[in-house]
């Protein structure tokens, strides 16, 4: 799993909540000012990984931002850095930032009390934001729109101490369909859920349990019903899956363990009808290949 802090890096700094003269009511007519110099300090912002930053909503499961600046004036006449707030309902606050830097358009967006809610960038310059990253409740969320069709197609859930990736979404018209996560906090994925039939609900988990990047377990619900009936495994760790088990009786565990790694209030929850009241305490230590 790639660490993608460094996206989230070229944020800018939010403006305050007071009037300025810099300030317009549509984004279309927007006025320029120049980035500012070295040694200049521009407002203070609301850092969205720092302890404190009340929680903005996550960015949707298929929509990358709202493409609230005219995309087709951005650097007008000038391919420089530069910075402008902008008060889009005239209420003579900041209601979002457009900054370009070292070439990266950015826009973020700020609420009432001057917290970031959403940072959208165009980070490959074709002129379409194809990153949001917005803080939730339990951290936050870098979504990528990774071939520019409007939607998201994944989501990275970052570790709002360090930055690194704790859980990585596979989103396919709108649904999650595949799901990793680092459950020891090593840096790498160690249970891998798939949805393989697409009903919504992920029906097979992969788990590399000793951490060797190695998946030493499969497990899969063959008939829905959310306990798993099939389990094979790699007895010598050779990367091919040697025995097998199958089970109707439950022995083999359900799918609500894994389930339950997910955030109660995550999209998952909603498209899968699940919605776990909250982790168990004792997880086993898991790990994916």
């Amino acid at each position: 799993m790639s660490n993608p802090r460094g996206a989230q890096d070229t944020q800018t700094t939010t403006g305050t909540t007071s009037p300025s003269p810099n300030l317009t009511g549509d984004p279309q007519d927007a006025t320029y000012t120049p980035a500012p110099a070295v040694g200049e300090q521009p407002p203070v912002a609301v850092d969205p990984v720092g302890a404190g930053t009340a929680p903005g909503p996550t960015a949707t499961d298929t929509t990358v931002g709202t493409g609230t600046a005219d995309d087709t004036d951005l650097g007008a006449g000038t391919g420089g850095e530069y910075y402008s707030p902008r008060d889009v309902d005239g209420d003579g606050n900041v209601d979002l930032i457009h900054t370009r830097i070292e070439g990266v358009e950015t826009i973020t967006h700020i609420d009432e009390d001057g917290s970031i809610t959403l940072v959208e960038q165009d980070t490959d310059g074709n002129g379409t934001y194809e990153t949001g990253i917005a803080p939730t409740a339990t951290g936050i969320r870098l979504a990528e729109d990774l071939d520019d069709d409007g939607t998201v197609d994944l989501a990275t859930h970052l570790d709002p101490a360090t930055g690194a990736p704790v859980r990585q979404d596979v989103i396919e018209d709108g649904r999650i369909t595949d799901t990793r996560l680092d459950t020891t906090a090593d840096g790498n994925p160690d249970v891998h859920l798939i949805d393989s039939n697409g009903d919504g609900r992920f029906d097979t988990a992969l788990l590399d349990t000793d951490l060797d990047g190695i998946t030493n377990d499969t497990l899969v619900d063959t008939n829905g019903d959310g306990t798993f009936d099939l389990r094979t495994a790699d007895t010598d760790n050779d990367g091919t899956q040697e025995s097998f088990d199958t089970a109707t009786d439950g022995h083999l565990g359900s799918i609500e363990q894994f389930e339950a790694l997910i955030p109660a209030e995550d999209h998952y929850h909603e498209q899968a009808g699940t919605y776990p009241a909250e982790t168990p305490a004792d997880q086993t230590a898991t790990d994916l290949a």
